[in-house]
């Protein structure tokens, strides 16, 4: 009877309905913060705003209709803690179902209602009205209990004040059975004022426990953002790491050029492949790697890049700034107007250039002989045989082959026979000038043009070389050397309609001939009068058609 004699309940309701005013206001400046954040916080702003309704319907009991101050305020406290149970369920992200609590509902107000108007009791309304209130409660101690520990962010605490309602209501239902309340409700015994007045305290505390959830929350995903964005640096970190030692191994850089300022930001790569250090790559130094027959070509470039929107995609070679070394390069850019920046990207193609130019290399020249191969034979010989037309200048055609070429190969093996082909390669390279154009035909035929060369004096070139085959000798490892002989057809423009195909096919006429009369000898297939005039030696003959 203690709190009796110095509380009545309307004083502690009056004292929960204040309670609840502050505690919701405290709760709307936090959904106002962190509504974006935590939308839970609206479900637990609207349970306190209608626990804070349901309190007044409960004050003004007998001035109002039973309907308001009794059915639809138990209603109302209903819907503010299914309303806390959905928010608490959003915050802790589990999947929550209140179909069975609206079903609970409908039949606690249909109890509530009957008990007030068909049976009016205020013991079955008390029992209907704390059972409900107690499995509401323990359903949110259920759902905190389910929740994994790291997950759950201070909820804790809320589970405790829930656990807290719960033994309240169940006491109440516990008191009540052995002591049945009166009629007049707010004639209130010694626990229900010791209720009420944990209720005030109660609600002040889950309040608390909304700004603590609501802190541990932002606390949470601040952690969170910070170790993202720690990640996310330690990530760009090895990024660039990645990217710098990925230009480094593949030899490519990047630039960008600020025009306002003249300034150029420059990556790794494109310091190592200008041989300039970091704090020395600007725009004046750059200007002067570039080999001076490349700067108006490059400084035209970038102009048209800028002015007209043209493509920048550029080869030129540098002379690098710490070694010398002359390099190839490849750049492309594109311009930011908006910026006014010309991000660019450069590529050292040395290597591809030597690659290129060895495998150009490797399809004109025979790898064995190191004569033209007949592909880049005929492309010479067709563009020297279009300026002897177009001139008038003279022009001769040899064919040589080597004598019993086969015979070398089965008797000494083809090793020997390369040596032989290789030693011929060697000759022709002595012998002839260098703007003759020799070709390697088949296995052991050879074709050669003689630009400004008339017949007579191709038959002397070709009796050169004849005498020095003839007198050269092929080492072996073991052995005798190997001698050798060439016979060798030759032919010249006669006329303009000649071309190429046609000099050919006489000059290996006449080296038919050459092989026919015996081999070891130089014929012509058309004979002046000025080579008739010769004075032929013992081992020289021609023959004419």
């Amino acid at each position: 009877m203690f709190p009796a004699q110095f509380l009545d309940l309307r004083t502690l309701l009056t004292s929960n309905v204040a309670s609840m005013l502050i505690c919701f206001v405290v709760m709307a400046a936090v959904w106002r913060s962190n509504r974006g954040r935590v939308p839970a916080t609206s479900y637990w702003l609207r349970s306190l705003g209608i626990q804070f309704v349901s309190f007044q319907l409960f004050l003004l009991r007998g001035t109002i209709p039973d309907a308001l101050s009794i059915v639809v305020a138990a209603w109302l406290v209903t819907t503010g803690l299914m309303q806390l149970l959905a928010g608490l369920a959003l915050f802790l992200d589990r999947p929550l179902s209140l179909k069975h609590d609206y079903v609970l509902q409908t039949i606690f107000v249909i109890l509530h209602a009957y008990f007030t108007y068909a049976d009016p009791s205020l013991f079955w309304r008390c029992i209907n009205y704390s059972a409900v209130l107690t499995w509401f409660s323990l359903e949110c101690v259920w759902l905190v209990l389910r929740t994994p520990a790291e997950r759950r962010l201070g909820a804790q605490f809320l589970g405790g004040v829930m656990i807290a309602y719960a033994l309240l209501f169940a006491g109440r239902i516990i008191y009540y059975v052995s002591n049945p309340p009166g009629p007049d409700f707010f004639h209130a015994s010694a626990y229900d004022l010791v209720m009420y007045l944990g209720i005030q305290v109660l609600a002040v505390s889950l309040t608390f426990s909304f700004v603590l959830m609501v802190n541990r929350r932002l606390h949470h995903d601040l952690s969170m953002d910070i170790e993202k964005r720690r990640q996310a640096e330690e990530g760009m970190v090895l990024n660039i790491s990645r990217l710098a030692r990925a230009e480094l191994a593949s030899k490519t850089g990047n630039w960008e050029l600020h025009l306002d300022t003249r300034t150029i930001t420059s990556s790794p790569g494109a310091v190592k492949i200008y041989g300039l250090s970091a704090s020395r790559f600007d725009y004046e130094a750059i200007k002067t790697i570039p080999l001076p027959e490349y700067r108006p070509a490059l400084d035209a470039a970038i102009d048209n890049l800028i002015q007209k929107g043209l493509p920048y995609n550029v080869e030129f070679r540098i002379k690098t700034a710490d070694t010398g070394e002359l390099k190839d390069i490849h750049s492309i850019a594109e311009f930011n107007p908006a910026q006014r920046t010309v991000f660019g990207i450069i590529r050292d193609i040395t290597e591809e250039k030597r690659v290129e130019c060895e495998l150009e290399r490797l399809a004109q020249i025979d790898p064995l002989t190191s004569v033209l191969t007949r592909r880049h034979f005929m492309t010479l010989t067709s563009r020297e045989l279009a300026n002897a037309t177009r001139y008038g200048s003279k022009l001769s055609v040899l064919m040589l082959d080597i004598d019993y070429f086969k015979q070398v190969n089965d008797t000494y093996g083809h090793q020997t026979g390369d040596t032989v082909l290789q030693r011929l390669g060697e000759i022709f390279h002595s012998v002839l000038r260098e703007v003759d154009i020799v070709g390697r035909f088949g296995g052991e035929e050879f074709a050669v043009v003689l630009p400004q060369t008339p017949l007579l004096q191709s038959f002397e070139v070709a009796e050169r070389l004849r005498r020095t085959v003839e007198c050269c000798e092929i080492p072996r490892e073991h052995g005798l050397p190997v001698k050798i002989t060439v016979s060798i057809g030759i032919t010249e423009l006669d006329d303009a309609s000649d071309n190429i195909d046609t000099l050919l096919a006489r000059a290996d006429k006449a080296l038919y001939d050459a092989k026919h009369q015996g081999r070891n000898q130089v014929c012509a297939y058309e004979i002046h009068s000025d080579l008739q005039a010769l004075d032929k030696s013992p081992d020289q003959e021609s023959f004419a058609r």
